[in-house]
């Protein structure tokens, strides 16, 4: 070093040139590929957040056409506006179990493991079949409203709450096994 540098300057000059080193190869090489997994977070985030709130609409959905019954309602205007909306649920239920059906691949990369990600398929295959079989639409609900409270268990309750997804994690996979048999055998 010249000696017009005091000692502290070497020092000082050396973390300068490492700090501009590493900002640049940081910069040119690390952070394209933070941006990249960056954007691939999210689309795992996004597939999860899309698939809970398609699990809420089919468990409300379903919960409103098994409790809302037409009978015994007073005029015929009340009934022929409950009949609309019992329609419009029905379409919702279609298009919620469309687009289970439609997207179940992306659930393969939105969960870790295998087993997870295999079940949230199955499910979605289950809840679209279930939904278009040639069941009473009683029974069709009644098994949407089942399979879809043990999914909604199972992913989205609180990690706290790990002894109630284990159970959900059982039963889901008990009544689409029984699902997927009734309808080999059908």
């Amino acid at each position: 070093m010249p000696d017009w540098m005091p000692s502290w300057g070497t020092t000082a000059l050396i973390s300068i040139v490492t700090s501009l080193l590493t900002l640049i190869f940081a910069g040119r090489y690390i952070q394209p590929l933070l941006e990249v997994r960056n954007r691939r977070f999210q689309a795992k985030m996004q597939d999860r957040e899309k698939f809970q709130a398609t699990l809420l609409v089919i468990l409300t959905t379903t919960t409103q056409l098994l409790h809302v019954s037409i009978a015994g309602l007073p005029t015929d205007s009340l009934r022929s506006a409950l009949r609309e909306e019992r329609t419009r649920w029905r379409a919702q239920l279609d298009e919620a179990t469309t687009y289970l059906i439609d997207h179940s691949v992306q659930l393969l990369y939105a969960y870790f493991g295998t087993r997870i990600p295999q079940l949230a398929v199955r499910y979605s295959n289950n809840a679209r079949m279930v939904w278009i079989s040639d069941r009473d639409e009683q029974r069709k609900l009644t098994v949407l409203r089942d399979i879809t409270e043990q999914c909604h268990t199972l992913f989205f309750d609180s990690p706290p709450f790990g002894l109630s997804r284990v159970r959900a994690l059982t039963e889901l996979e008990r009544l689409l096994a029984e699902l997927e048999a009734s309808e080999a055998a059908e």
